[in-house]
């Protein structure tokens, strides 16, 4: 605006100077200018006026758009205490649930754990309840066995039940048969012989030949003893614990063996390989038996001059 009134003074002093130069044709030139510096004056006030009124608009137009600003500001500052608030909520929601989901997980884990130990302990299981149903079908096979067994077990023990009364029954007899004798024996059988069933027997103390021997049976009412049984062998077997001359010989003839009465030999118990007539030891052959301690008391082969114990019988 200071420029616009400088210009117009300026240009006043300049036509002011000029009018004093020429006058007449100039006169209408200055009222020229004067109008348009005027209509630039009311054009310059005009402009004032309507930048005073932008200004004051522009003014209010700030005071109202700060105002609002503010309230703008209030209200998203408010949000925006409203949002941290909300996210400082959903931040600790959020690590809530990171949290719940690591417990979450450790607990899948520690499932997933436990169902692969479960499925372990239930193979073992399934393969020991396989294991226990095999033993279990051993155990019923085995016990049909032993059920066979036990009932055979108590045939077995009712026929031995059986037996032991028969032989309860058998002892009572030979217990009886013994008193009997043992009561012949005080009555017939003299001092240092031994009665069983109806024969009295005496073992000597001394050797001889076989001859001498049963000469001094004979010397004592008896001749040498005459094996007729096996229960005769048995006793014979206990009786003496050294080997004797018996009654049995083949001096007649060569392998045919008979006994004192003269009676040949049926049954004999002779050790293995015997008789052998063996004369390795002795001039003569092996024509006289004994019954051979060594041998189990299975009868032997010998020459008869040999010096051996002997065994007396006579009958009751």
């Amino acid at each position: 605006m200071e420029e616009i009134y400088v210009n117009v003074e300026y240009e006043k002093a300049v036509h002011s100077k000029s009018s004093t130069d020429h006058t007449g044709p100039k006169i209408s030139e200055n009222i020229f200018y004067r109008a348009i510096v005027l209509c630039l004056g009311l054009l310059s006030v005009f402009l004032l006026i309507g930048l005073i009124i932008l200004v004051v608009h522009y003014h209010y137009s700030i005071r109202s758009a700060a105002a609002e600003l503010s309230t703008i500001k209030a209200n998203m500052t408010e949000s925006f205490q409203d949002s941290e608030k909300e996210l400082s909520i959903l931040t600790a929601e959020k690590d809530q649930l990171k949290s719940k989901l690591s417990s979450v997980t450790k607990e899948k884990d520690q499932l997933n754990a436990r169902l692969s130990s479960l499925r372990t302990v239930k193979e073992q299981l399934n393969s020991n309840l396989s294991s226990l149903t095999a033993e279990k079908d051993q155990l019923k096979s085995k016990l049909s066995s032993v059920t066979r067994e036990k009932d055979q077990l108590n045939d077995r023990l009712s026929s031995l039940t059986r037996e032991k009364d028969e032989l309860n029954a058998t002892l009572i007899e030979i217990t009886k048969e013994r008193d009997r004798l043992e009561s012949v024996t005080r009555k017939h059988c003299p001092a240092e012989w031994t009665i069983f069933s109806s024969s009295c027997y005496f073992l000597s103390s001394q050797s001889d030949s076989w001859t001498n021997a049963r000469r001094d049976c004979q010397n004592k009412g008896a001749d040498l003893v005459l094996i007729e049984s096996l229960k005769e062998q048995e006793f014979l077997s206990g009786f003496t614990s050294e080997s004797a001359w018996i009654g049995l010989s083949d001096r007649d003839e060569e392998g045919t063996w008979k006994w004192i009465d003269g009676t040949t030999m049926t049954f004999g118990y002779w050790d293995v390989e015997e008789p052998n007539n063996s004369v390795a030891n002795s001039n003569d052959g092996e024509d006289c038996a004994e019954i051979k301690v060594q041998k189990g008391h299975k009868w032997n082969d010998k020459p008869c001059n040999l010096f051996v114990r002997w065994i007396c019988e006579k009958k009751v």
